[in-house]
């Protein structure tokens, strides 16, 4: 078997998956109880739609992963370590671009923000495709791939994080503002019922 070695409790299940009935009964109950669920809620609450397809890919992920046969796990582990992994993380950043874009039509995701999850997908997809892009601060730094793909992926997130920082700062001072504002408005609005309320009890001698 190539690659790094696996755990013992993995190899088991690898070379015995086919006996592990109650395992594989267990885990495609909860995938089917998960999809009929997100199923529902895809129907019956359409403001939710992201998290159900979430729901339901996660469901049908374990209802796969429960009728998959030993000799596809099997040849799933014999592949390469490196190969592997960046299989699952193309696949990880090509999802988070479909999710953002679907975020942009279902909850108004502004673009802004969808530009910088787009193009954090899109270099990390880039550093699997073409990993030799990599060498240099492989070379550099003295990385393996698989800490050079995550350091990448850090790196963009940090950036992100630091974003989205400033744009809650700024949108917390401007909250402040308008509070403000609003109290301001209401002690004037109270000032001005106030006068009324007096201006009507007053008699016509007194007008």
């Amino acid at each position: 078997m190539t690659g790094t070695p696996v755990d013992e409790t993995i190899l088991r299940y690898a070379v015995g998956w086919d006996k592990a009935v109650a395992a594989r009964i267990l885990i495609g109950l909860i995938g089917t109880a998960v999809t009929l669920f997100s199923g529902r809620s895809i129907f019956r609450r359409p403001r939710s739609l992201l998290v159900a397809i979430l729901w339901l890919l996660a469901g049908c992920a374990l209802v796969a992963f429960a009728v998959t046969p030993q000799a596809i796990i099997h040849f799933i582990i014999s592949t390469d370590y490196a190969l592997r992994v960046r299989l699952i993380i193309g696949a990880t950043s090509v999802f988070v671009m479909m999710i953002t874009l679907e975020s942009i039509r279902i909850t108004r995701l502004q673009e802004r923000y969808a530009l910088l999850w787009v193009a954090t997908a899109l270099v990390i997809l880039a550093a699997t495709v073409f990993p030799q892009a990599l060498n240099l601060l492989r070379t550099v730094m003295g990385m393996q791939y698989v800490e050079a793909v995550v350091a990448l992926a850090f790196t963009f997130l940090a950036l992100l994080a630091f974003h989205f920082s400033i744009s809650v700062s700024g949108l917390q001072s401007n909250l402040e503002k308008t509070a403000r504002q609003n109290a301001i408005l209401d002690a004037r609005i109270g000032e001005l019922e106030k006068r009324l309320e007096d201006a009507g009890r007053r008699t016509p001698a007194e007008k």
